[in-house]
């Protein structure tokens, strides 16, 4: 019986000591750390496989509207090679509301709220002016899907209101 054990401690220490066959890798790249919830103004751009990504950007807005300036600029370089678009181009962008509801008026665009370029359009107005309006919340209280937007569209009626996470799916 102490022959067996003694065995048995034995195999199982040469199994521990062996990694179980898991050899040193040394180390490897493999990018950023994950994180949380990110703090600080993201705006919204469209990925090649037709999905709304945020995109971290350092400048100041004083107001949500400021954000529609920014999507209107489009992405970097870095971010187009990266396959990132924008498609709020041109036309004119109203956004009017307190607290955790706005509006945005967009008079010299027709939206069909089925076909995916205008819902991503949409999503990126809704997703940026939302994370703008908790941005500006100086109490850090506002949480972007606290954020209700109703997208008026020419001719459309209201479209909404909408919160972030119905365009992020």
């Amino acid at each position: 019986m102490r022959h067996v054990r003694a065995g048995l401690s034995a195999v199982l220490a040469g199994l521990v000591l062996a990694g179980c066959g898991v050899r040193p890798t040394g180390v490897v790249d493999a990018g950023e750390a994950a994180g949380g919830l990110t703090k600080g103004l993201r705006i919204y751009f469209v990925s090649e496989t037709g999905r709304l990504e945020g995109v971290t950007r350092t400048h100041a807005v004083r107001v949500p509207a400021d954000v529609i300036k920014l999507l209107m600029t489009g992405p970097s370089k870095a971010e187009q090679q990266a396959g990132l678009t924008t498609l709020v181009e041109g036309g004119r962008f109203d956004v009017t509301g307190k607290g955790d509801h706005l509006t945005v008026r967009v008079p010299d665009l027709l939206l069909d709220p089925t076909a995916l370029d205008d819902r991503n359009l949409t999503g990126q107005l809704v997703c940026s002016l939302a994370r703008a309006r908790a941005v500006l919340d100086k109490r850090g209280r506002t949480r972007p899907d606290d954020v209700r937007v109703t997208v008026r569209a020419a001719e459309d009626g209201e479209l909404g209101p909408y919160v972030c996470s119905d365009f992020l799916t």
